[in-house]
């Protein structure tokens, strides 16, 4: 796996599971250990603003938080919604945004649970649905398999660069 500078690291803006950052230019914003998760960079290749959402869960419900307020970009359908919402707000173009995901790794072997309906395959088809409802293009994917992925997302140039421990550095 490709090791980074010190400087380099400093100048990333690290976004946690759960969470979404945003950026524009060269600005860029690194997440890591996506398993299951799904790391979602969307951007305006206009005006260089763009962000990346780590998703842990597919859909929003109430249930999962037992009655507090649960983080919106811990889930793939109000995460998306709340990252684009700021985007928009800091220059970005919805009928410009373009998008590009990692992750939705099956992490965990069960015969009980095919793959097809894991939390991986779920999050995963979560993104997907609300990217295309947004109507945000999906122009490329790093996704499934088992094993987990970093990555590196420039909203400038749209560079979406994966890195795996033990495999050879994509650039998507």
């Amino acid at each position: 796996m490709a090791t980074f500078t010190v400087a380099e690291l400093q100048s990333m803006l690290l976004v946690n599971m759960g969470d979404y950052k945003t950026a524009r230019g060269d600005q860029k914003l690194l997440t890591k250990d996506l398993g299951s998760c799904v790391g979602v960079a969307v951007r305006d290749p206009q005006t260089g603003v763009g962000g990346l959402l780590h998703v842990m869960l597919p859909h929003y419900h109430a249930a999962y938080e037992e009655g507090t307020m649960a983080a919106a970009a811990k889930y793939a359908d109000t995460g998306l919604d709340e990252m684009i919402r700021v985007l928009v707000m800091q220059g970005a173009e919805r009928s410009r945004m373009v998008a590009k995901i990692a992750g939705a790794a099956h992490m965990i072997r069960n015969a009980a649970i095919p793959e097809s309906r894991d939390i991986s395959a779920r999050n995963l088809t979560a993104v997907k649905e609300k990217l295309e409802e947004l109507q945000i293009p999906l122009l490329a994917a790093d996704v499934g398999e088992h094993f987990p992925r970093t990555v590196v997302f420039e909203p400038g140039s749209g560079t979406f660069r994966i890195l795996t421990p033990g495999r050879e550095e994509k650039w998507i």
